[in-house]
């Protein structure tokens, strides 16, 4: 005996993982790519990625900082942040110098053009991250990110 047929409806987007809607690490994972997604796209005019931005700021912040200690910074491995570091050089963003206590390490530090862009970048990013949560107001904003913080800081 044949099945009858199901009604050809497309399910609405937003109700297809409802299921999953009550889990923590679903949720955020689901805002964190819109937000990440929203940011990449802004990036793209400048050749650059998420963890790209996020490693210059983290090198303005702490001028001379080791690329191991980078690597711990954005949670990825030394090769990963060698291939990443590469990137912001060959953009003229950031430069390896050697240090002069010991002549094997290098700092990080940004170029010029790397100050600069950075400032743009970071309105960029402020900009993006409005957009991206503009369903919530500033209370809401607010409150999302002291939550957020206290969250992955175990406070």
């Amino acid at each position: 005996m044949a099945k009858p047929a199901l009604p050809a409806v497309e399910p609405d987007a937003n109700e297809l993982d409802s299921a999953l809607d009550t889990y923590l690490g679903y949720v955020l994972r689901r805002a964190q790519l819109k937000v990440f997604q929203h940011l990449s796209n802004q990036l793209e005019a400048y050749d650059l990625r998420p963890a790209q931005f996020t490693a210059l700021a983290i090198i303005d912040q702490h001028p001379g900082l080791m690329q191991a200690d980078l690597a711990r910074a954005l949670a990825i491995e030394p090769p990963q942040a060698v291939v990443l570091v590469n990137k912001l050089e060959q953009l003229g963003l950031a430069a390896r110098v050697r240090c002069k206590p010991d002549k094997r390490s290098y700092g990080l530090f940004l170029s010029k053009v790397g100050e600069t862009r950075l400032k743009e970048l970071k309105a960029i990013a402020a900009d993006s991250d409005r957009d991206a949560t503009a369903g919530l107001d500033a209370s809401e904003r607010e409150q999302l990110l002291v939550l957020l913080r206290k969250l992955y800081r175990g406070a």
